[in-house]
Formats: structure tokens, C-alpha cells, sequence
């Protein structure tokens, strides 16, 4: 186990196998496996029951912890590769406008309404401010992401603790 409080520690903890245990074998079935659980219930099967492929294995695990730094640094990198997502689609929605020709259609509409023509929007707005502009955006987006992170990896840690987390069920082909 990594980084788990002692309060985490399953109660099996540092047990291997059959060493030291008279009893450790004895709930085995043929070929040293463990006979499947029994329904509990009417017609109850055991979780993703799949009678028709005996090769699959079935886990439940229970995730009461998450690592506050494993968290962040996760929480970084998604909240990095946004910022370079809108960095990139700014610029690219830039040059769609530019071709397109909506600067010229907003400069007449703005003429129109204003009642001159001298109105030119590429002047207010141009690639360098427009870029410049959605880099502190996604800057800012990707400070307020990794703080939420670490914060929602505190929450879940606290509520983990006093509910018992959640119980998640893995199968392998």
C-alpha cells in the first residue's frame, strides 16, 4: 500500500497467502480457488454475475482514499492541457473569422448602426490582444481547476471517512 493512513489499512493488512495458518487453505475448493459466493436473497446473483464465460473475473474494491498530491498534479496537467485548448481554438477561431469575412460584416454593421464607417473592429481586436487575452483566460482557468481538485480531494477524503467511500466493481475479460 502507498501513502495510506493507518486508518485506511485494510484489516488483513500484511497477511500473505497460507503463511503461518492451519486455516488458510481450508476455504479453498479444487486447484486452490475460492468457491463462489452464494446469492443472497431470492434470485439475487452476486455482483456481474457472468455465467456464460467462467474466465472472467470479478472485483469489488471500495476507494476510500485519495492521494491529496496525486490529485493536484492530476488536476494541473487537465487544467494545463485546457489552457492550451483555448490558446490554440482562439487563435484558430481568429483566423476563421478573418477569412470568413464576419470583421467586415461586424465593421458594417457597427457603420450602420453608429452612422459612420470608420469603424474597424480588427483595430480593437486584433490576433496578439485576442491570443494574449485567452492565455491569462486559460491561466486563470487553470489555476481555479487545480485548486478545485485538491478541494474536491479533500471533500471526498473527509466524506470517505465518515461514510466509508464508494464501492466501485471491476471485471476482466
Amino acid at each position: 500500500m502507498t501513502n495510506l493512513p493507518s486508518s485506511y489499512a485494510p484489516p488483513t493488512a500484511g497477511r500473505t497467502g497460507n503463511a503461518g495458518s492451519d486455516q488458510a487453505g481450508q476455504n479453498r475448493g479444487p486447484a486452490g480457488k475460492r468457491p463462489a459466493e452464494k446469492p443472497r436473497g431470492k434470485g439475487r446473483q452476486k455482483f456481474g454475475a457472468n455465467n456464460g464465460n467462467p474466465n472472467v473475473k470479478q472485483v469489488r474494491l471500495t476507494l476510500v482514499f485519495i492521494d491529496f498530491w496525486s490529485a493536484l498534479k492530476i488536476s494541473f496537467l487537465i487544467g494545463l492541457a485546457q489552457a492550451i485548448v483555448v490558446v490554440i481554438a482562439t487563435f484558430l477561431l481568429y483566423l476563421v473569422f478573418v477569412q470568413t469575412g464576419i470583421f467586415d460584416r461586424a465593421n458594417s454593421v457597427v457603420g450602420q448602426v453608429v452612422g459612420g464607417n470608420g469603424f474597424d473592429v480588427r483595430s480593437i481586436l486584433s490576433m496578439g490582444q485576442s491570443v494574449a487575452f485567452a492565455a491569462v483566460a486559460g491561466v486563470l482557468n487553470m489555476v481555479v481547476i487545480t485548486i478545485l481538485g485538491a478541494v474536491v480531494a479533500v471533500i471526498y477524503n473527509t466524506i470517505a471517512r465518515i461514510v466509508g467511500g464508494v464501492k466501485v466493481g471491476f471485471e476482466s475479460d
